[in-house]
């Protein structure tokens, strides 16, 4: 625990200006607090990471060191490991709330970003009138839709590109 009670140390002078005439016993802080932590044993053997708080966002109860948690993804239902690794990077890079969990494993999140990707692009295309598609908007549309299974608007719009092609090579 000398690692992180060391880490505790440096946060408590760091938030009080007064911290030697205030006599803050850091070990009761320590063991009263509700964050994670890990022993000296498993910060060595690298079990567990050492945390960077300062670039943490603002918690009452930062997280001193990271470590590898099963969670259930609500997607698929499998179990998938959030990494100690994972867990600095959105904690301090990406700045998450020290709270928050991934509700989705890796593999679904990814499906998750590319379905909001592809539904973006139909959004920007389709928001046009028919007649101001191009030739390679159209090749996108159905691009989008036949990986998303939907035979009948590939129809619909496999016959607009055949039209749109039909009348530019007449033209």
């Amino acid at each position: 625990m000398t690692i992180s009670l060391s880490v505790m140390g440096k946060i408590a002078k760091k938030e009080f200006k007064h911290y030697k005439e205030l006599n803050i016993d850091i070990y009761s802080a320590f063991m009263n607090s509700d964050f994670e932590w890990a022993c000296d044993t498993c910060l060595t053997t690298k079990k567990a990471v050492l945390a960077n708080t300062g670039l943490q966002t603002p918690s009452m109860n930062p997280h001193l060191a990271y470590f590898d948690k099963n969670l259930i993804c609500k997607s698929c239902g499998e179990e998938f490991l959030f990494t100690k690794e994972e867990k600095r990077f959105w904690f301090e890079v990406l700045k998450f709330w020290i709270d928050s969990e991934p509700v989705s494993c890796l593999k679904c999140r990814r499906e998750i970003r590319v379905l909001k990707s592809e539904n973006k692009i139909l959004s920007e295309i389709l928001k046009k009138e028919l007649a101001q598609i191009s030739i390679e908007e159209l090749g996108k549309v159905i691009e989008v839709y036949r990986k998303w299974d939907k035979n009948d608007r590939v129809a619909f719009y496999e016959a607009q590109l055949k039209k749109r092609r039909k009348a530019a090579t007449s033209s």
